[in-house]
């Protein structure tokens, strides 16, 4: 392997690529880079087994072709510390890579390209081509409400399924939910589709899409796999095999209050209240009474928070608590200026939507203060 490229071409690349590397894996390749150099162009791949980055570099200065792999971190380390538009010269001496630019000369040790797991050889038989920034919309509206670590491990990621020609993100920690649908316009599905992508997988998707991007992407599917390609870089995760919970069943039917806010308004209420609501429990109490919406909370320090709303509310008094960050969760992931939250009793789910964006919700569990 011998080739020349400027730094300015390969540090980005680097830097999307690396993301999905551990860099304390128990098996050393997996915290290398893959470099291969072909009539193509330089292609390099970091994979954590589950998911796996590649980025292509075209009309690269290649003199020989090979592939190595070498300490991810190192490499990207000496990159992006040379100075711009360095010139660098990289090419294989003796086991080692060397990197050199201008007086910088580094050596890197290696290990076989034949050592390195890569995802290649998958099947897949769904293909959907969907604008970058209305993807990513869909994956951000539900993503902030996946599990973590959850011993429900089919909960530790993001549920998306196509039927009748609707692509839909489902995302819960069993406390809260989230759920988004956008059409997949004239793209043609043989059967529904329904899959779970890993919480990584997830975020790694969120940090490749752009949201001022309305280029179609390439997604493709498979039973236990799904792939990205955007621009000049490939993303391949795979699947979490589980039964993901009847999400529909969770979403309340008819409820007994409506409240319309605007969303601004609700939130940095809800923001100033929090200030003094318990550390650990961050739970807020709302009352409902004729025409006012007040919320309060306290500590155990015995301090207090409550501020009043005007809203259109008439009927009983009724009270209702919630943890406070999956409110503001909510509110901050529906896009408009106003926001609905229909309520029922004190143990049933709240839905909580916006009249800009009808395709997109949230549902939050009460809690008992």
């Amino acid at each position: 392997m011998k080739l020349t490229i400027n730094r300015e071409t390969l540090v980005p690349i680097i830097e999307r690529t690396q993301g999905v590397i551990e860099n304390k894996s128990t098996t050393p390749v997996l915290s290398n880079f893959l470099l291969s150099a072909s009539e193509k162009g330089l292609r390099i791949t970091g994979t954590d087994l589950d998911t796996e980055m590649s980025g292509y570099i075209d009309n690269t200065g290649i003199e020989e072709y090979g592939s190595i792999t070498i300490p991810a971190k190192k490499f990207a380390d000496i990159c992006k510390s040379l100075p711009a538009d360095s010139l660098l010269n990289i090419y294989l001496d003796a086991g080692s890579l060397v990197v050199k630019s201008a007086r910088s000369v580094f050596k890197l040790t290696t290990l076989p390209a034949d050592d390195f797991p890569v995802l290649d050889s998958i099947n897949f038989e769904t293909r959907i081509s969907i604008p970058g920034n209305t993807f990513l919309d869909v994956i951000n509206q539900t993503s902030y409400a996946m599990a973590q670590h959850d011993v429900r491990y089919y909960l530790n990621g993001m549920f998306l399924s196509i039927e009748d020609g609707v692509l839909t993100t489902v995302a819960t920690d069993g406390h809260r939910l989230a759920c988004c649908s956008m059409p997949i316009g004239n793209n043609k599905v043989s059967e529904d589709i329904k899959i779970i992508i890993p919480r990584k997988g997830v975020h790694e998707l969120s940090r490749l899409l752009s949201t001022d991007s309305k280029i179609p992407i390439e997604l493709q599917l498979s039973d236990n796999h799904i792939r990205l390609h955007n621009d000049n870089i490939r993303f391949t995760s795979k699947l979490i095999d589980g039964k993901y919970p009847d999400y529909k069943a969770a979403i309340p039917a008819n409820t007994l209050h409506t409240l319309d806010l605007d969303r601004m308004q609700i939130k940095e209420t809800l923001s100033r209240v929090a200030i003094l609501s318990n550390d650990k429990f961050r739970g807020v109490l709302l009352k409902l009474t004729d025409g006012t919406l007040t919320i309060r909370s306290n500590n155990p320090e015995r301090e207090t928070a409550e501020e009043t709303l005007d809203v259109n509310y008439t009927g009983d008094d009724f009270e209702v608590g919630f943890n406070v960050n999956y409110l503001l969760d909510a509110i901050n992931n529906l896009s408009g200026d106003s926001i609905t939250i229909l309520l029922n009793g004190v143990e049933s789910s709240t839905l909580i939507k916006s009249p800009d964006n009808p395709a997109s919700l949230s549902v939050v569990m009460p809690v008992r203060l």
